[in-house]
């Protein structure tokens, strides 16, 4: 009696447990010369469910600021991507509600060694059951702006330093 009472509870709990979409966890090159560049990138969910995707910038940046964005638009439920939330870093993206439009961002904000976004959101629609084929997407971008060392500065007040005083010798002889 008890294996019947076991077995019944498991197929009730099966329609409830998590809905999960594939996590993505794609690689993404910078581009552009330091001190400044940036990338672009687009991940595209095939399953309905929940998904955190990791995506990690290459190379590793020096001490920069850099800020970050993401879009999505989907006008069917097979083709929305809600967002629940995003991290760059540790350091949270600001996004807009949910909706057939949806868009983020973060302000610069200071960054060093390897850059990992972290996206949280929902492919499809919420109705939907566990692995119903669809075909959403969300893109973005990252700019990196390198931020000179003090000993950079050091050695510019340095020789702004040495300019003063040939400058004050010249006047004076």
């Amino acid at each position: 009696m008890k294996l019947k009472s076991l077995l019944l509870a498991a197929m009730l709990a099966a329609p409830f447990t998590a809905v999960m979409a594939e996590d993505l966890t794609p690689s993404v090159p910078l581009v552009g010369v330091p001190p400044m560049q940036s990338a672009g990138f687009g991940l595209t969910h095939m399953f309905s469910g929940e998904f955190w995707d990791t995506i990690t910038f290459t190379p590793a940046v020096g001490p920069s600021m850099v800020d970050a964005s993401l879009v999505t638009i989907g006008f069917s439920a097979v083709n929305n991507i809600d967002f629940l939330g995003a991290t760059l870093n540790g350091n949270p993206l600001i996004l807009s509600g949910p909706g057939f439009f949806e868009f983020g961002g973060m302000f610069p904000a200071p960054a060093s060694g390897s850059l990992v976004l972290t996206v949280h959101g929902w492919a499809g629609d919420m109705m939907m059951h566990k692995d119903t084929p669809i075909t959403a997407s969300y893109a973005g971008t990252i700019n990196v702006t390198a931020v000179p060392e003090p000993e950079t500065y050091g050695m510019m007040l340095g020789g702004l330093g040495v300019l003063a005083f040939l400058a004050r010798r010249r006047k004076s002889s």
